[in-house]
Formats: C-alpha cells, structure tokens, sequence
C-alpha cells in the first residue's frame, strides 16, 4: 500500500443535492452480497467490491450503517447493488461518452453531505486540467472518506492498454473509445494522483491495489474474445462466477492495473486500520490449481453450449432463407439475382400493385 499524510484544513462550500435512496438491507458483511454477482465481469466486480469493502470499513469506524454516497461516474456500475444498504447519489461525469465536466465547476452538492465521495471508470476518461478540480470538489462535499480508481499510469499499463485495444480492432474492426480515451486524455501514475488529492485538502492518501495484472490482461482478452459483442455472451457467465469465487480475492496486489486511492476526511477514520482491513489474503498454491482445473471445464462446457446455439441459429437462418426462395418463386422473381433490401421491397411493392 501506498500513502501520503500531512497536517491541513479543508476549506468547503456549496449547494443542495438531489438524492436517490438505496435499498435498505440487513447484510452488514461483503460475503453476504458478494455471491449475488459473482456472474459479473471480473474486472468490474473486483473494482465494486473493493469500493463496498471500504466503504463499509469506514462506516463501521465512523458508527454509520447506512451511508450517504456520490458516485461520479460516465455509466451506470450498479454500485447501488454492492450496497444496497446506502443512500446513493449519482451525478454523471459524461454522456454518451462525452466528458460533462468542463473548465471551473462546483458540483451541486453542500459542503460535507457525504459520508463517501467516489469516483471510478471516469477520471481517467475526463481532461487532465479538470482533473484537479474534480478531486477539490470531492474532498469538499465529503465528510467521511474520498475514494478514486483509475488505471495506474506506468509504462507497462499502457502497453497493455495498446495490446487490449489492437485485439478488439482486429477482431471486431471497432475503435474502443474507452481505452482511445485513456490514449487521449492520458492516465496518471499513482503517485501523481495522490499528490493531486493531497494539494486539493486531502491530509491523509492510501493507493490500495487492484486488479493483479498478470491475470488482469489474460481475462481482459478473454472477455472481449468471448463476451464483448457476442449473441451467447451469457453462456459464459460460470466462467466469471469461478474466477471471482475462487481468484478475485488474491487479485488485489501489485503489480496491478488498477489502484483504489482513499482519502479521509474525517478523523475518525482510522487510514491504517482500513488499509489492514482491505489487504488481499495469502494465495495458496492450491487453490490457483483447483481453479485452473474448474476453468478449463467451464471453457470446454460454455463452448458446447455455444456450439449447440450456433447450429440453432444456422438452421433458423437456413429456414428463412428457404423461406424467402420460396416466395421469390411465388412471386415470379427468381431470375433478378442479388437485390438489395431496398431493391426487393420496389419489386415487391410492384408485384402487389399490378
């Protein structure tokens, strides 16, 4: 873990939000909601759950059960379902992925509303001139702990970036705004970021790791092979539900992809309490080869299963078409050759009208 304390006062100001309760819950642990989403992509259920768990965290040490929370964000995380005991408020960075945040802002929020402020998938994707605007604001309306992930910005990331985003041009000939965004706008080593939220009135900084690279980029290039785009993309989600069970939880290490940065900005947070409390377990050289051997039958069953989808869907395509020979035939068209869809719809319209 990596840190940063001083000795400072946060000055604040502001205005009234516009707030969306989240679902009340009695489950106050991680596991106890974990195993609803073990399903989900791994990257972004690794990056929710460290959020929960840190929020949780500080809460406890703060005596708040049910915490109010801004999420800055360019999408919908479904934060709300990793904590569902929170009032969460969502205010929109971007918009069809188009920064929001522009030159000087002030978020419409008074000071010290939050019990946590947290910005993830976003701050990379905004200008490097509005980023520390961003994070003064989010110090300023919070009063419990600050919270921002983004992909650390070393060498290495970056030419893992390269690598993610040549595989999805080669494959589906679509240039991935996200990482083209992380190219545009730059990412930020983690210690930059630090200092950032440090100058902007934070006195206390911890980056905790995320996202172990070494099986971040295998099952990156996974999902976009087998998920991203893909007719059958639920078939397999036995494979993300095995990787987050059995893998996830020693995935918060380095070197890493990802780093969860969190602020205090209320004393009663104990930073290095959290830290300890948010450190990954020991992997034990069992377990990885347990869940090598639960993936590669989960590989081989999804395939099947895509295989068996794959023949449905050829036989429906081969139904309509013969279907469509069949009323070409009808309709006395068969010697036109290749028509456009526009060119069949004139001649049929032709065909009704004489």
């Amino acid at each position: 873990c990596r840190r940063i304390e001083a000795s400072r006062e946060l000055s604040v100001e502001s205005r009234e939000p516009e707030s969306r309760s989240g679902r009340d819950s009695g489950e106050s642990e991680l596991s106890s909601i974990g195993t609803s989403f073990l399903g989900r992509v791994f990257d972004s259920y690794q990056n929710m759950m460290q959020i929960a768990r840190c929020i949780r965290e500080a809460g406890r040490q703060r005596g708040v059960k049910r915490p109010r929370i801004l999420e800055l964000s360019r999408r919908d995380t479904e934060f709300a379902d990793y904590l569902p005991e929170a009032k969460l408020v969502r205010h929109a960075t971007h918009e069809d992925n188009e920064p929001l945040l522009r030159g000087p802002f002030t978020l419409p929020y008074p000071d010290r509303s939050f019990d946590a402020c947290l910005v993830t998938d976003a701050y990379e994707h905004v200008a490097r001139e509005v980023r520390p605007t961003l994070l003064s604001e989010m110090v300023r309306v919070t009063h419990g702990l600050v919270l921002v992930g983004c992909p650390d910005g070393t060498e290495m990331v970056s030419k893992l970036d390269r690598l993610v985003f040549d595989f999805i041009w080669g494959k589906y000939a679509e240039r991935f705004e996200p990482l083209d965004q992380h190219i545009g706008f730059g990412l930020e080593p983690v210690e930059q970021v630090m200092a950032s939220l440090h100058d902007q009135g934070a006195d206390r900084v911890a980056a905790l790791p995320c996202n172990y690279v070494y099986r971040w980029i295998h099952q990156i290039l996974i999902f976009f092979d087998l998920q991203h785009r893909q007719p059958f993309s639920e078939l397999y989600e036995p494979i993300n539900r095995i990787y987050n069970e059995r893998l996830s939880p020693y995935d918060y290490r380095e070197p890493c992809y990802r780093y969860l940065i969190v602020a205090p900005t209320d004393p009663a947070v104990d930073l290095d309490a959290l830290v300890r409390a948010l450190a990954a377990p020991p992997e034990p050289p069992r377990s990885v080869t347990e869940a090598d051997g639960m993936l590669v039958e989960a590989f081989r069953a999804a395939e099947g299963r895509a295989a068996e989808k794959l023949k449905l869907a050829k036989a429906e395509v081969d139904r309509l078409r013969r279907e469509n020979a069949a009323l070409l035939r009808e309709k006395g068209l068969v010697g036109l050759g290749v028509l456009t869809a526009s060119r069949l719809a004139r001649k049929l319209r032709g065909v009704r009208g004489s």
